[in-house]
This record gives C-alpha cells, structure tokens and sequence, in this order.
C-alpha cells in the first residue's frame, strides 16, 4: 500500500508545524476548513498526535468541491459540486472525524442545511 503524504497546508507547511504555532500563539481551537472530507481525517490525527490527550479542542468544516491539484490557486474561479456527498454521507465523514477526536464540525462551501441537520441529528449540540 503507498504512503500517504503528511498533511499540509496549500501554502505548504505541513500540518505539525501549523498545529504547534496556533499551540504557541494561545489558539483556543484548532478548525480545519474549506478542504474535501477525506483530508480531514488524517488532519486530524496530526493534530491529536501534536496536542496530545489533553489538547485543544479539534474542529472540521469541509467542503464539497472535487479535489483540487497542487498549482491550484485557492479561489481561482467557480467549482463544481461533488454529486456523491450528500447529507448522509457527510454524516458519515462526521462521524469518522469526531471518533478521531474532532468536537466541533460543521460545513464550508456546498455543504448545505441538510448536511447540518444530519450532523445534528447524529450528535445533537453538544
């Protein structure tokens, strides 16, 4: 099976760097956005690995745009919707996420007030 990259930001500081500067500079969360579903969870990890038990609080707010390449530059023009992430399966995502450890989840661009309404469904307000 091929590694995996680590997780990076598109500006290309890897995740464990990003994670232990917000750290530093007193962040009272940690959130990943605007990124696919299937990013986060790996992010995630980096972050409870960085954090440790007793950490930060961990969010995710992904999107539903199709996978971007490396050259593309963020908010370069209009993208597509993904057609497979529907309200149930990003229920899902949210559920692989907050048993990696997320407490806050939520959604960015296309994730629409069905999703939200799965996610609160699944896990109330708390």
């Amino acid at each position: 099976m091929p590694r995996l990259a680590a997780p990076a930001l598109r500006s290309g500081e890897s995740v464990a760097e990003a994670i232990a500067a917000v750290r530093k500079a007193g962040a009272a969360a940690v959130l990943f956005n605007c990124s696919q579903p299937e990013v986060m969870g790996p992010a995630i990890d980096v972050a409870r690995s960085v954090l440790g038990e007793a950490g930060l609080p961990i969010g995710v707010y992904a999107n539903a745009f199709p996978e971007k390449t490396g050259e593309a530059a963020a908010n370069e023009g209009l993208s597509d919707l993904r057609e497979d992430i529907g309200p149930q399966r990003y229920r899902d995502f949210g559920r692989d996420w907050r048993r990696r450890g997320a407490r806050i989840i939520g959604g960015c661009c296309g994730i629409g007030p069905d999703a939200i309404c799965a996610l609160h469904t699944e896990f109330g307000a708390d």
